[in-house]
C-alpha cells in the first residue's frame, strides 16, 4: 500500500489537552497565555464554561508554568512577563465520579494520588483508614505543614450533574461534596486556587462567603477560553486558504460559514465579545490537515465530542414545556436576568433555561436593557449560539416532544418522517410535503397545545424543516416592507413559507364546501402577502435561487395543516385540502426517496 499523504499544513490535535503534549508534538496552538497573570492575581476563582471550551489545557497549562516556569514557553506571549515562583501543584478532576456509594473512597485516592504527584511522596504510604474526607485532609494538612500550594480543580460539578433526575443520589454526592468543599475554603497558605465546571449547585461550601470569586461572566476574562474571530483567521489562515480552495469558494466565503455555523458563543455579561468553540474549529480543520484529497464538511463537532446531547435529555426529563418558551428559543430569545444566569442551582430549583445558557445550549445575544445601573438589573436575550447547536438542539427538543426517546421503537418513525419530507420536497411534491409535516404536528403533546398562538405552529413547522433538511430555517425573516414567516433553501429554489391560522366559528355548522372556502381566502391572503412584500429578496438568505411560495393555513382545531398552496411568481401550481390524521384517518405516505438523501 502507498503510504498515507499528509498535509504540510500544521497539525492540529482534537484529543489532547495535555499542554506539554500539544508543543512537544508541534500542534497548533492558540496562544491564551497573556491572561493568565490576570487570573493569577485573582488568588480564589470560579470559571464555568461548557464542555470542550479549553477547560483542561488552561488548567495543563497553569499546571506547567507553577512547576517548571516558562521554559516550554517560547514564543508564547507569557514568556518574559511571567514572575512567580515554583509551587507545588495538585492538579485533582471530578470527571468519572458519580457513583455515591463509592465517590468519597475514590475523591480519597485520587487526593492521596494528587499530593504524591505535586511532590508529597508520603501521602501514598496515608492508611487506607483514612478513606473519609475529614480523615484524610486532616492528614494532608499534616503532612503539607506550611507549603504552599497551587490546587486546580476540574468537572467540580460532574458527580451532581450526573444524578439530576436521581434526588437520593445527588443528595448523597452534595454532602460528600460540601465536606471537601469546607476544606477548601478553610485551607491556608493557597498560592492561587482555580475551580472549573460547567454549572453551579448551592449548599456544597464552594458558593458560600466571598472566599471564591466567580469569574466566568466577567468581561475581563470573556476571551481566556474560545477563539475569537481575529484568532481563527490569524492562527488558521493556511487552513482557511486550502479549506476553501477545496470547497471551491472565497476565503470571505468559508470566514462567514465558519461564523455562521461555530462562532455565537458569548461569556460576557455586557454581550460585547462573540467565540468560537475550540473543538468544532479544530476538527474542521483537522479534515483538511488529514485527508488532503477530500472536502471538509460541516459536521456537529462541539454536540459530538461532549456528550451534550444525552445532558439535554436529562435536563428535559425534569421539565414540561410549554409554547411559550418553544416559541421564545426559536424567536426573539429566552429572557434571563444576568442574576438568573450566574446562580446556583438546588436539585429543587434548577433553572432549565439558566441551564441551558451555562451548558452552551443557548448563549447572551444582547442584553434588553444596557443602561440599567445594576448589572443583576439587566436582562439577558438568549439565543442558539450559531447553526451547529440549533441543528442538534432542535432535533433533541423535537424528539422529545414528539415522544420519540420514550421508546427505542418510537425513534424509527422520527427519522423515517424527516426523510420523508426531505425527499418531498426536493421532489416538489406538496401533498407528501404536508403530510409529513402534520405527522410531526400530531404528535406534539395536546398540553404544549394549550392556547397555542400562530407563532407556535410556525416554530414546530420550522424544527420539523430543520430536522429533515439539515440545513437553517429562518423564521421571520426581515426586508423594508415585513417580515416573512419561514425561509429556506431546499434543492435548487428558496422556499418562502407564509402561515395562516385558521380558526372556526364555534357553534357554527358549514359544509365541507364553506370551510374549503374559506381556508382558500386565507391561501389568496398568504400568497398576496408574498407578491406584495416581496419576500425571499433580502440580505440574509441565497436570492439567487429561484423563490416558490407555500402558503400553509393551520387550523387550532385540528392543530395541522388543513390547507396548502404551492405557487411561484406567475401563479398558483398546486394546491388541496387536508383532511387531519387521526386514527380513523391514518396518512397515506409515499416512502421516501433514498436517491435524495444524504
Amino acid at each position: 500500500m502507498k503510504p498515507y499523504d499528509k498535509s504540510p499544513l500544521q497539525d492540529i490535535t482534537t484529543t489532547s489537552s495535555d499542554f506539554n503534549e500539544i508543543r512537544d508534538e508541534g500542534f497548533l496552538l492558540v496562544d491564551k497565555t497573556a491572561r493568565i497573570n490576570d487570573l493569577i492575581r485573582e488568588s480564589r476563582i470560579f470559571l464555568s464554561r461548557p464542555r470542550r471550551f479549553g477547560k483542561s489545557l488552561l488548567l495543563s497549562t497553569i499546571n506547567e508554568l507553577f512547576t517548571n516556569g516558562v521554559k516550554n514557553f517560547e514564543g508564547l506571549a507569557i514568556h518574559d512577563v511571567w514572575q512567580q515562583e515554583r509551587y507545588p501543584v495538585v492538579k485533582l478532576s471530578f470527571f468519572g465520579l458519580s457513583d455515591p456509594t463509592t465517590l468519597e473512597r475514590k475523591l480519597c485516592d485520587r487526593l492521596r494520588e494528587s499530593f504524591a504527584g505535586a511532590g508529597f511522596d508520603a501521602a501514598f504510604d496515608i492508611a487506607p483508614q483514612s478513606n473519609t474526607i475529614s480523615a484524610l485532609t486532616t492528614r494532608l494538612n499534616y503532612l503539607r505543614g506550611q507549603q504552599k500550594i497551587v490546587l486546580l480543580i476540574n468537572e467540580w460539578d460532574f458527580p451532581l450533574s450526573s444524578h439530576l433526575n436521581d434526588r437520593a443520589a445527588f443528595e448523597k454526592n452534595k454532602e460528600i461534596l460540601n465536606q471537601f468543599y469546607a476544606w477548601i475554603r478553610d485551607l491556608a497558605n493557597i498560592k492561587f486556587l482555580l475551580v472549573t465546571g460547567i454549572t453551579r449547585y448551592q449548599e456544597t461550601s464552594l458558593f458560600t462567603g466571598q472566599t471564591v470569586t466567580d469569574i466566568s461572566m466577567d468581561p475581563r476574562f470573556a476571551d481566556l477560553l474560545g477563539y475569537t474571530q481575529d484568532e481563527v483567521e490569524d492562527y488558521f489562515a493556511e487552513h482557511i486558504k486550502e479549506a476553501a480552495a477545496r470547497l471551491k469558494i472565497s476565503t470571505d466565503e468559508l470566514c462567514h460559514k465558519l461564523a455562521v455555523y461555530y462562532d455565537g458563543f458569548c461569556f460576557d455579561y455586557k454581550a460585547k465579545l462573540r467565540l468560537y468553540c475550540p473543538i468544532s474549529i479544530n476538527k474542521f480543520f483537522k479534515q483538511v490537515v488529514d485527508t488532503p484529497a477530500e472536502v471538509p464538511t460541516f459536521g456537529y463537532y462541539w454536540m459530538e465530542s461532549s456528550n451534550t446531547a444525552q445532558a439535554l435529555r436529562t435536563f428535559l426529563a425534569r421539565v414540561r414545556l410549554k409554547s411559550d418558551f418553544i416559541d421564545q428559543v426559536q424567536g426573539s430569545g429566552v429572557e434571563l436576568s444576568q442574576t438568573d444566569i450566574s446562580s446556583a442551582n438546588s436539585y429543587e430549583s434548577i433553572n432549565f433555561k439558566a441551564l441551558l445558557v451555562q451548558t452552551g445550549y443557548l448563549s447572551i445575544d444582547s442584553i434588553k436593557n444596557p443602561d440599567e445601573v445594576s448589572q443583576d438589573d439587566r436582562i439577558c436575550c438568549c439565543k442558539f449560539p450559531n447553526l451547529e447547536v440549533k441543528q442538534r438542539y432542535v432535533n433533541i427538543l423535537l424528539r422529545y416532544l414528539t415522544g420519540a426517546y420514550e421508546k427505542s421503537s418510537q425513534s424509527s418513525w422520527f427519522t423515517e418522517n424527516a426523510e420523508r419530507l426531505k425527499a418531498a420536497l426536493l421532489q416538489q411534491n406538496m401533498e407528501q410535503v404536508v403530510v409529513a409535516l402534520n405527522l410531526f404536528l400530531r404528535a406534539l403533546p395536546y398540553d404544549v397545545w394549550s392556547n397555542a398562538p400562530e407563532m407556535f405552529y410556525r416554530t414546530c413547522i420550522a424544527w420539523s424543516l430543520i430536522c429533515s433538511l439539515r440545513d437553517d430555517v429562518q423564521q421571520e425573516t426581515q426586508n423594508n416592507k415585513g417580515r416573512s414567516d419561514l425561509e429556506f433553501n431546499a434543492g435548487n429554489y428558496h422556499y418562502v413559507v407564509e402561515l395562516k391560522r385558521f380558526v372556526p366559528n364555534q357553534g357554527q355548522e358549514k359544509d365541507r364546501e364553506q370551510v374549503r372556502g374559506d381556508l382558500r381566502l386565507l391561501a389568496d391572503k398568504a400568497q398576496q402577502q408574498v407578491y406584495e412584500r416581496g419576500y425571499g429578496f433580502n440580505a440574509q438568505v441565497g436570492v439567487e435561487l429561484p423563490r416558490l411560495g407555500l402558503a400553509l393555513v393551520v387550523s387550532t382545531e385540528s392543530r395541522q395543516i388543513d390547507y396548502w398552496r404551492y405557487f411561484n411568481g406567475d401563479g398558483v401550481i398546486a394546491e388541496g385540502m387536508v383532511e387531519p390524521i387521526s386514527m380513523k384517518n391514518p396518512p397515506q405516505l409515499d416512502a421516501p426517496d433514498t436517491k435524495v438523501q444524504d
